[in-house]
């Protein structure tokens, strides 16, 4: 993923003042995650280092549970397309999210999800041609374009995970999202890894849910 891949692609599917707009938004949000994220590391050392050492006085903290991450797919879920068929810039968001994570495991397969189609194109199928642009090569995608909700996003794509001989999954959404599609993808059978989040409503619930991705892959996700 390059910024010469993240121009190209806006310079293609959006006007110059829908651009504008779309990079001043991804600066703001990518600010956000920053701040959220250090402060999400500030809060889970104190939970994990004050819960060892308060005693009964205090809650007892998660306790930690051993994951396979030998080869986990990663899961980026759709959002609502525009009326052009388009993606959304809460979409645009997801998969570079998802672009992050899929660097870190070169070699899991990526699952994008998603129908709901609008002029002709399907959430899965829009953002496959994203990461395509970005570079990831066609064989490592899977498209799931037929969910028309996280329920049905769980429902296909956990079994196209178990059949790509995943051993777990990592999800990719919202901060707002996240917790329901937990329970959704674990309600379908999903062995969940971990949680990425992009955030997008207002800091706290950025700052909660970002503590419950960093300690994602150390607990059981439910």
């Amino acid at each position: 993923m390059t910024l010469r891949a993240v121009a190209m692609y806006f310079t293609m599917t959006q006007t110059s003042e829908q651009r504008r707009g779309a990079f001043a938004d991804c600066k703001a949000a990518c600010k956000a995650a920053l701040l959220a994220f250090g402060t999400a590391l500030v809060v889970v050392a104190a939970l994990l280092v004050g819960g060892a050492s308060a005693g009964s006085a205090h809650a007892a903290p998660p306790q930690l549970v051993a994951k396979d991450f030998s080869k986990p797919a990663i899961v980026i879920l759709g959002y609502g397309l525009k009326p052009d068929g388009t993606l959304r810039l809460i979409s645009h968001t997801r998969v570079l999210a998802g672009l992050v994570v899929a660097q870190m495991f070169p070699q899991a397969p990526i699952i994008v999800t998603g129908g709901n189609p609008r002029n002709g194109n399907t959430e899965g199928g829009q953002m496959d041609k994203m990461l395509r642009l970005y570079g990831t090569p066609r064989e490592r995608i899977i498209v799931e374009d037929r969910a028309s909700s996280t329920v049905q996003n769980a429902e296909y794509s956990v079994p196209l995970a178990k059949q790509a001989g995943a051993s777990g999954v990592i999800l990719v959404t919202s901060s707002s999202h996240q917790d329901r599609a937990d329970g959704n993808f674990a309600d379908a059978g999903g062995n969940v890894l971990a949680t990425v989040s992009f955030p997008d409503q207002n800091p706290s619930i950025n700052i909660a849910q970002f503590v419950r991705d960093v300690i994602s892959p150390l607990v059981t996700i439910s």
